[in-house]
């Protein structure tokens, strides 16, 4: 007997399963997310999130939330102990990212943890009407054609509820038991041959360093120590370091005398030390060889899991559901066909892939020890921040273009510039509405969005008739001389005042007109019908 029925399933509530749920919502698409744990991220975990990711919590209404608790993206000294008046840069985080500023609407990067952005995430979830359960498991599932049903059990109680659902999805973490028990494979170099040890601690250490921001970190490497401090909040902190199992170290070594040690030593001076937790973490870099399995689908880092210091982890996870939200959204309420899903897999793998395989390039050679242990990239493969932040360009069946492809569609397109390309996230440029300035990405609705020039009418009647026609929603918006006053849309993008862009609900341009066909109704369906696998 089935207890419930719902749309999709989500199992893990991290960033992943958080961002498809509250993006289904937003959609008009309930969910029940059930999560092993009994309560949200209470530590900092993921800690910055770049200019995409913060666009994608702008669109679910979260931006002035996220700017009250964000500052700016972490900064790193390198300090033989915390009381020494010896340090350096690690890296240059301004240099590293000042180069997008204009890019977006929203700062380059910011620091804003996962303990921080996981509640926004949830009250948004609830108050769109969906459910969340914490201390709640899968137990098991089966799929058909027609959907999953799951067991899922209530920890404290043991009580067992069966759930019927349209979808599930899996965001259940590097190790995920739903990836496992559908048999996917995965590729990578898989699990790192090093240990991350985090000791959370509470003691008056900031006194030593009263300018480090709370986003920032002291990398402390002398005789006795060799790890990074980070500050929680107040005198709560954390302190990172590695061990080696290779070389017989083990967990265990870590007891509460030792990390007191190691933060003393890290200090460089006697203080009173309260060590709160101990926690240990290793890093992986594998990425499922399907996103999909009927109909299953895997985000986050149960679909690409990677060492978070080059934009990856949380980042990678939340544009991964933003992708999958909309068209499960899409074929949920009957406006596109089931054959949409596939993209899901042929836009983001190559994705996942590539920011996998970045993610052992740079700094986290260093920060992880890597080049001590085992072998991470050449030199040489190391890829420009643009391309893991923006720089990529899809290629399926929902997008419209005459470009070519690459040979292996598992290989990643990247371009220089966004400049409108089918494929691409939309620029973004500065345009008055109503005497105030906003972002065009601001304009972009939750369904699909037409941008047009000056000369509109005819545009706007094909949208109309297509809207109808096809049951989609479509949201025009005309960017001409009146709204695109310094030119920068036209600029940017190179679109002729008769041309047009349609974009998709995740911000993606998914066909590009240049100039205004001789039957606008008839190239307009024939594009969105492809997009959503209507032909």
């Amino acid at each position: 007997m089935t207890d419930k029925r719902v749309p999709a399933l989500i199992v893990g509530a991290g960033a992943a399963g958080l961002t498809v749920s509250a993006l289904l919502a937003q959609h008009g698409v309930g969910s029940v997310l059930v999560e092993k744990r009994r309560e949200v991220f209470i530590y900092p975990k993921a800690r910055n999130l770049s200019f995409r990711s913060l666009e994608i919590l702008r669109g679910l209404g979260l931006s002035d939330e996220v700017h009250a608790v964000a500052g700016r993206i972490s900064d790193m000294l390198t300090k033989p102990t915390l009381t020494s008046t010896e340090q350096r840069q690690a890296f240059d985080v301004d240099a590293i990212f000042s180069p997008f500023d204009g890019l977006s609407p929203e700062p380059s990067g910011q620091y804003c943890p996962q303990s921080a952005f996981e509640p926004m995430l949830l009250a948004q979830v609830r108050r769109g009407g969906s459910e969340v359960r914490y201390g709640t498991e899968l137990c098991s599932f089966e799929q058909d054609d027609a959907g999953v049903t799951a067991v899922v059990r209530d920890r404290d109680s043991g009580a067992a509820e069966t759930v019927r659902a349209d979808y599930l999805v899996a965001a259940d973490g590097v190790h995920s038991p739903v990836r496992d028990a559908l048999g996917v494979t995965t590729a990578g170099f898989g699990a790192l041959p090093i240990y991350v040890v985090f000791i959370y601690f509470r003691a008056p250490w900031r006194q030593f360093v009263p300018r480090l921001g709370d986003g920032d970190a002291v990398q402390i490497k002398n005789a006795a120590v060799d790890g990074i401090m980070l500050p929680v909040r107040d005198d709560f902190g954390m302190f990172a370091t590695t061990y080696f199992p290779g070389r017989g170290e083990t967990a265990a070594q870590f007891t509460a005398d030792r990390c007191r040690d190691l933060i003393t030593a890290a200090v460089g001076e006697p203080i009173d030390v309260e060590v709160v937790d101990v926690a240990t973490w290793q890093p992986y870099e594998r990425v499922a060889d399907e996103f999909r399995c009927g109909r299953v689908f895997l985000v986050g880092d149960a679909a690409h899991a990677m060492p978070p210091f080059k934009a990856g982890g949380a980042n990678c996870a939340i544009q991964s559901a933003h992708n999958l939200a909309w068209k499960l959204a899409a074929v949920l309420t009957g406006t596109a066909d089931p054959s949409l899903l596939a993209t899901y897999h042929a836009e983001r793998h190559p994705v996942g892939r590539f920011s996998a395989r970045q993610s052992l390039t740079g700094p986290s050679l260093h920060l992880l020890r890597l080049e001590e242990v085992g072998p991470g990239l050449p030199p040489d493969e190391e890829a420009p921040m643009f391309a893991l932040l923006a720089g990529y360009q899809y290629r399926s069946a929902a997008v419209v273009s005459d470009a070519p492809g690459p040979a292996d569609p598992d290989t990643v397109s990247l371009v220089e510039e966004l400049r409108g390309q089918p494929g691409t996230r939309v620029p973004h440029a500065w345009v008055q509405r109503a005497g105030e300035r906003v972002s065009t990405l601001d304009l972009l609705g939750p369904g699909f969005t037409l941008f047009t020039g000056d000369d509109d009418a005819a545009w706007s009647a094909a949208a109309a008739a297509v809207s109808t026609a096809l049951g989609v929603p479509i949201s025009v918006q005309r960017l001409g001389t009146a709204s695109d006053v310094d030119g920068a849309w036209a600029a940017v993008t190179g679109l002729a005042p008769e041309g047009a862009l349609l974009v998709r609900p995740d911000d993606f341009v998914a066909w590009r007109a240049d100039a205004r066909p001789a039957d606008p109704d008839k190239d307009l369906h024939h594009a969105l019908s492809v997009i959503l696998g209507r032909r």
